[in-house]
């Protein structure tokens, strides 16, 4: 069945403002596993299961018709790769944050997840707390991404002339710092002393400087970069 409504009733677009739950919906092909992220997902008390889907197809009918704050998106899917359908959930709800599911502990599905605009990457078999967890995060605009998959992560083809990072602030690479550090918008603004309408506009700079889609691939291309120090830690 397309787009399978779920138990729960989805209040109105915003995650976190007051009585808004998170709103999602789970994209897998096996109904027992769906039915069980739902459950878990929607014991938290702050996330609603507006749908599940199981096929690619599916997916954008109910991504286009929900509009939820989070798609969590599994990779293998009987029309083809979850990844493959990231940029069609993106341009049916462009605010809607897409985390990839997979089990397949492979660099190249992390790898095309970043590049299509993942919010971010969680392998099942992760306890439910992690899991709730990362919706969240991901609701908040987050990166959710485990230090040991950053690390995994291959080398891409540089597409720009100019190194990555050569032009970036001292402002823009203290964003930088703060993103790669897991800070939300929120949270970010709060640091830097400024309003969270400067401090989005500091992080699309540091995106499109970048070249990176969403605030993983910004982390992402800057670990491989080395923008972020850690190699000199050890």
């Amino acid at each position: 069945m397309t787009g399978r409504p779920a138990r729960g009733r989805a209040g109105t677009r915003g995650p976190g403002s007051a009585g808004a739950p998170v709103t999602v919906v789970i994209v897998d092909d096996h109904r027992l596993v769906a039915d069980a992220v739902a459950v878990t997902l929607q014991t938290s008390g702050d996330i609603a299961v507006v749908a599940t889907a199981a096929s690619r197809r599916e997916a954008v009918e109910a991504v286009t018709a929900h509009h939820p704050d989070v798609v969590l998106l599994d990779q293998r899917l009987p029309d083809g790769r979850g990844t493959d359908a990231i940029g069609q959930l993106l341009a049916a709800a462009p605010r809607t944050r897409v985390l990839v599911m997979s089990g397949l502990d492979e660099d190249d599905v992390l790898l095309q997840a970043i590049e299509a605009g993942a919010t971010g990457f969680v392998p099942k078999g992760r306890p439910a707390t992690a899991l709730v967890q990362a919706v969240r995060a991901a609701a908040r605009g987050e990166a959710v991404i485990s230090p040991d998959d950053l690390r995994r992560l291959v080398p891409r083809a540089q597409r720009d002339e100019v190194p990555p990072g050569r032009t970036l602030t001292p402002r823009e690479r203290e964003v930088l710092q703060l993103l790669a550090s897991g800070m939300g918008t929120a949270e970010l603004a709060r640091t830097l002393v400024v309003s969270q309408a400067t401090a989005r506009n500091h992080i699309q700079s540091v995106l499109t400087k970048l070249g990176a889609h969403s605030r993983l691939e910004a982390v992402a291309i800057a670990d491989r970069a080395d923008l972020l120090g850690r190699r000199d830690r050890g």
